[in-house]
């Protein structure tokens, strides 16, 4: 697999994925893109028009003949049949005027159809890079290439830089086609980019990968849900913020779009180096380093370099945390209200010593659930304001009126 762990997910979920409600994060995140339109691919090919009910029709290299048969891909479409079933195409598709830089999508031509709203009409407003530029910039830093730093006081919850995938592909294609023939689309989407160099610029690190392409993919990009398909989504500024495991910054998806902003966790100064974790929050220290070997080095940041002392205390918590996890589902299982509760809030308590505020909103629902569960409406309500107060202060989400009542009503299901 090439993608690196979604840190939507890390950040956004809760630490115990097991009470997590998947109904919840479409009430408050917004659909998935399948789920937008349902259009008839497999109308008769003379009613196949773009325009018909706002339905494209699926392409590949056999179905267009000009460029008003491409639109919105400004080049004719490439395609593999895979190696398994000759009926199934991976097709590279391109639209150079996507976001800021174009993007290229290597996927089926079903996927590319039911997408095609993601691309045409696109906002760019809500991440201008007009309000962010003056946060942040890249430069090079001493050991670890390349980096993001502060350019100025950066405020909790603002929005640091904006970005858009300029590259997506779907996550079964490099299994479905032989290696040799999925580099030549690979590097068909990167070449037909505005700038490729954007792409292959960037940083390597696996030892697995026998193309400059397909390294780039597997140290950079992210987990992404296209039309409900699981894709490699590489954003190119994004992968520049390196990796620290008390990160002062996160990737915010943007809802049923390929656009994602980099948010201030916490107020970062001028000078400052901006980072992100790559891998989830709450582990120890012999994890997290073995986790992050795939990226090609070991962490130096100030939770991985502290004294034998601290980060003995700081294993011991974080190892607890995980065993009172353990229990807390076990005292659901059986039902013991009282107990659940008190292992949670000691998991709270042991959080807001190491500093894992993100994963505070997590416990606040799962206090909200087992008080909804103990017919104790007015504490839920209140553990359930706290779950999404956190979300909402942290710059996860915006102030939403219906996110309370949303969160509440997928207590009783």
């Amino acid at each position: 697999m090439y993608s690196r762990t979604s840190l939507y997910s890390v950040f956004i979920r809760a630490l115990f994925l097991s009470l997590f409600n998947v109904r919840l994060c479409a009430a408050l995140y917004g659909r998935d893109a399948a789920s937008v339109r349902q259009c008839p691919l497999d109308m008769p090919p003379g009613l196949q028009r773009q325009a018909l009910l706002g339905c494209p029709r699926p392409i590949d290299d056999r179905t267009t003949y000009g460029p008003i048969d491409w639109s919105p891909w400004t080049y004719p479409p490439m395609c593999l049949q895979t190696d398994e079933s000759p009926a199934t195409k991976y097709c590279v598709l391109t639209n150079p005027r996507f976001g800021t830089q174009g993007i290229s999508i290597i996927t089926t031509p079903e996927t590319a159809a039911n997408c095609i709203d993601m691309l045409n009409g696109v906002d760019h407003s809500p991440l201008s890079n007009a309000s962010c530029e003056a946060a942040s910039r890249i430069v090079d830093i001493p050991g670890k290439g390349k980096g993001v730093v502060a350019t100025r006081n950066i405020g909790r919850a603002e929005v640091i830089m904006a970005d858009w995938a300029s590259l997506l592909v779907d996550l079964d294609f490099p299994t479905r086609v032989r290696r040799t023939r999925g580099y030549t689309l690979l590097h068909k989407a990167v070449d037909q980019l505005p700038d490729p160099d954007r792409v292959l610029q960037l940083a390597r690190s696996s030892a697995y990968s026998a193309d400059i392409i397909e390294d780039v993919l597997r140290t950079n990009s992210f987990s992404y849900s296209f039309a409900g398909e699981p894709h490699m989504a590489l954003y190119p500024n994004i992968a520049r913020v390196n990796h620290a495991c008390r990160p002062n910054a996160f990737v915010r998806f943007t809802p049923i779009s390929l656009a994602v902003s980099l948010v201030a966790l916490r107020d970062i100064e001028a000078g400052e180096e901006i980072n992100i974790t790559y891998i989830p929050l709450g582990t120890a220290r012999n994890e997290r380093q073995a986790a992050l070997r795939k990226w090609g080095f070991n962490c130096t940041c100030s939770l991985c370099t502290a004294s034998k002392t601290e980060i003995a205390a700081s294993d011991y918590r974080r190892n607890k945390i995980k065993a009172l996890g353990e229990e807390v589902i076990q005292a659901i299982e059986v039902w013991d209200g009282t107990k659940a509760v008190k292992l949670t809030q000691e998991v709270l308590d042991l959080m807001r010593i190491e500093g894992l505020v993100p994963l505070y909103s997590g416990q606040y629902e799962i206090m909200a659930r087992l008080y909804w569960k103990a017919k104790d409406v007015k504490t839920a309500t209140e553990y359930a304001r706290m779950s999404l107060d956190t979300l909402v202060d942290l710059g996860y989400l915006e102030e939403n009126p219906e996110a309370l009542p949303a969160l509440l009503k997928t207590f009783d299901v």
